[in-house]
């Protein structure tokens, strides 16, 4: 195995750690479901009782041949594959074909990569991570929203109906990923609402440990701290004209204020729906008007 490749293979290594363990910053914390209580002794389970849903576990990336796509591409349509094989042409801007091995014929297995921004050289090995499925291209366009193929209409028949892998990682020799989207730099609203949200984050985070050693003087002093965030991040989605997260902003401030009373009155059991309700309000929120970057930062998602 000469160099170019092997230092492929460790790229991609790399790369799919670094998948795996995708940026959590300043993730709000997830309210914990509370355990299932066990039926007294003697006593049936309640009627209609069901055991907790598993999580939904990620997909695996699938590594594979070059050859074994072209053999078989059936059994993998749909699922995120990996592919280290050197680089055959280069087609457009977007999209190249890979051959597994030089030396014997065979066909070649279509690259199409939206946010490619580098470019590979042919004959180099690459590692291409992404989605197998059989080329359409009214099918990318659907999948790969904001793209436009750049291959041309012969290209594009002489494909029709092959194995293409649509890309969201392409390493280089030099391993380097020449499709790693650009990170847009932060707006004036992406620093504001970052800069509140890294205010909200650690207090929310602190309030479970707060809670449970019935600390109110601490639990009370997080309320308001929190009070004023969510009153100064409803102030900010409503100059945006956003009603629905201007809403959970509101509620949140509600939540925030229950909080206090009941840290002020000694109920922790109500300090404890109360903070779980604004922790669902925030991770609700965020999950749905925020977007995390490879660096770790938020950005406002578009169209937000």
């Amino acid at each position: 195995m000469n160099f170019s490749k092997t230092a492929a293979l460790i790229a991609s290594f790399a790369l799919i750690s670094a998948f795996l363990a995708a940026p959590r910053a300043q993730q709000p914390p997830q309210p914990q479901p509370a355990p299932a209580q066990a039926p007294a002794q003697g006593q049936p389970p309640a009627q209609g009782a069901q055991p907790p849903a598993a999580a939904p576990q990620a997909k695996p990336f699938i590594p594979l041949a070059a050859s074994t796509l072209v053999k078989n591409p059936k059994a993998y349509y749909g699922e995120m594959i990996t592919v280290t094989a050197p680089v055959e042409q280069t087609l457009s801007k977007t999209s190249f074909s890979v051959d597994q091995d030089k030396t014997k014929s065979m066909q070649e297995v279509l690259v199409v990569a939206p946010t490619m921004t580098g470019t590979v050289d042919v004959n180099s090995y690459v590692t291409v991570i992404g989605e197998l499925m059989p080329f359409d291209a009214a099918e990318i366009a659907k999948k790969a929203k904001g793209y436009t193929l750049d291959i041309s209409p012969e290209m594009a028949a002489k494909y029709k109906g092959q194995p293409v892998v649509l890309a969201t990682a392409v390493v280089n020799s030099a391993g380097i990923d020449v499709a790693r989207k650009p990170i847009p730099p932060p707006t004036a609203d992406d620093l504001a609402l970052s800069k509140l949200m890294k205010q909200v984050g650690p207090a929310n985070t602190a309030l479970r440990g707060d809670i449970d050693k019935m600390d109110a003087a601490v639990t009370k002093e997080r309320a308001v701290l929190l009070k004023q965030m969510f009153t100064q991040t409803e102030a900010f989605w409503k100059a945006k004209g956003k009603a629905e997260p201007t809403q959970l902003a509101h509620d949140a401030m509600r939540d925030a204020e229950a909080l206090e009373a009941a840290a002020t009155a000694g109920n922790w059991d109500q300090a404890r729906t109360a903070a779980g309700s604004l922790a669902q309000k925030c991770g609700g929120c965020h999950r749905t008007y925020r977007e995390a970057m490879d660096d770790g930062t938020f950005r406002i998602k578009a169209g937000s």
